[in-house]
């Protein structure tokens, strides 16, 4: 029998916009596959409406997971919390981040910065304390936040699509989607690409990112700035030749696990990314692209080797589909239904 799981988001779901508003949805589909769902997401103010009305069905559900934000809680959302804790009810969190432990690198914004970064960590120590289990996405990211004794490991998952046939690579394509932080490496991928073109005066680098966040770069030729999401997003990625993520080599960044690293993989792309981090170890394990020197020099020649060798590309190909068929949503979500209640079989 299913069993009846109410889920939480941080986030509104109506423009999947944004990792995390993707994560949330595929997540919803999955669990809705295998169990009963009651799904409440938005802004705060949404949520905080669709919270006060929603406490009559904490005598109906029989789990709550809650895919949380990299901000505070509101109120509603910790008292929401706290009766289901009251009663009983087996609560699954996951957290995807925790900038606000790296002040160093996130810097707090002013006074109310510093007041939301503490409120963040009160959040994740009541989080700790009311959930029967934290997921992270990482043991890194597991190392720097509370409920160590209950924690789980729960990366991003992927999805299937049907099999990429080889394209010459006459005018290979090299995609990044992701944000334009200081930490994202962004200007080093451009440096790195024209390096790249030295050697392949045909290839193209396609950013897929806010067009605010190219503010400042020198983007060059044949680099194309792209907004998509959804199903646009996905046409891309089918386009491209080889994936890229660039990110600086920080604490952070090493324990970190990016949704995106998941989608490249799960369409068949190559993924060249700067190694001593999770998300290269994943890549390197899968025999699914390269880990390289965090460099301009490192970067290019990564990507210069994946497009020359055409066999070796479409090896890399095979071995994402490989590691994503081992990695789907619904393998994400059987995790937390048999962490809800182990003693139950998992509908499938």
């Amino acid at each position: 029998m299913k069993r009846h799981i109410l889920v939480l988001g941080h986030y509104s779901l109506e423009v999947l916009d944004r990792a995390p508003k993707v994560r949330t949805y595929h997540m919803i589909e999955a669990l809705a596959r295998q169990a009963w769902v009651t799904v409440i997401t938005g802004t705060r103010r949404q949520r905080s409406r669709s919270l006060r009305k929603a406490r009559p069905i904490l005598h109906q559900v029989e789990a709550i997971y809650l895919e949380s934000g990299s901000s505070t809680a509101t109120p509603s959302d910790l008292w929401f919390l706290y009766q289901a804790h009251r009663r009983g009810i087996p609560i699954a969190v996951f957290v995807r981040d925790a900038y606000q432990m790296f002040p160093d690198l996130y810097p707090p914004k002013g006074f109310r910065g510093r007041i939301l970064a503490k409120l963040y960590r009160v959040t994740l120590a009541l989080y700790a304390r009311w959930a029967s289990v934290i997921f992270v996405p990482t043991a890194g990211l597991g190392a720097v936040v509370p409920g160590k004794q209950h924690q789980a490991l729960l990366p991003p998952g992927g999805y299937l699509t049907a099999l990429r046939e080889s394209s010459p690579v006459d005018n290979p394509v090299i995609i990044y989607v992701g944000a334009g932080g200081p930490h994202d490496g962004v200007s080093r991928l451009i440096g790195a690409f024209a390096r790249v073109q030295m050697e392949m005066p045909q290839v193209e680098l396609w950013l897929v990112m806010r067009a605010e966040e190219t503010h400042g770069l020198v983007l060059g030729p044949r680099v194309t700035v792209w907004q998509a999401s959804g199903p646009a997003l996905r046409d891309l990625m089918q386009r491209a030749h080889v994936a890229v993520i660039p990110r600086i080599d920080t604490v952070y960044n090493r324990l970190a696990f990016p949704v995106k690293l998941m989608d490249y993989l799960s369409e068949g792309l190559p993924v060249v990314v700067t190694q001593d981090s999770e998300a290269a170890a994943f890549v390197e394990s899968a025999g699914a692209g390269m880990g390289v020197d965090d460099s301009e020099e490192g970067l290019a020649s990564g990507l210069v080797w994946i497009l020359s060798h055409e066999q070796e590309r479409v090896r890399m190909a095979e071995a994402a589909r490989a590691v994503v068929r081992q990695n789907l949503w619904e393998h994400r979500a059987s995790v937390v239904l048999k962490a809800l209640n182990p003693d139950a079989p998992t509908e499938r």
